[in-house]
């Protein structure tokens, strides 16, 4: 499985901040973002933008106290185009 969609899996199974990603996968921060920015401009991946839109939007509000958003945390969560993908075919 390449790393691409390693990052995809993690962030498609939940995973929403890029440092956890990389912790994780043992890989370096920057590597996860160059990931991150080639699955966005795949349109796999969004960015979350903190507020109240996000959490409004997210699938786990419910049972969420909302710590995957703070001050000074990017997020990102997966597109439908990303539920159209198999897991290993990117």
């Amino acid at each position: 499985m390449s790393k691409i969609e390693m990052v995809l899996n993690l962030i498609r199974d939940g995973e929403r901040n890029p440092a956890e990603i990389a912790g994780k996968l043992g890989m370096s921060r920057e590597e996860v973002d160059g990931i991150i920015k080639i699955l966005e401009s795949m349109g796999y991946v969004e960015r979350i933008e903190r507020g109240s839109d996000a959490c409004e939007a997210c699938p786990l509000r419910s049972i969420c106290l909302g710590s995957c958003v703070r001050k000074t945390a990017t997020v990102y969560q997966i597109t439908g185009k990303s539920f159209s993908l198999k897991r290993g075919h990117i």
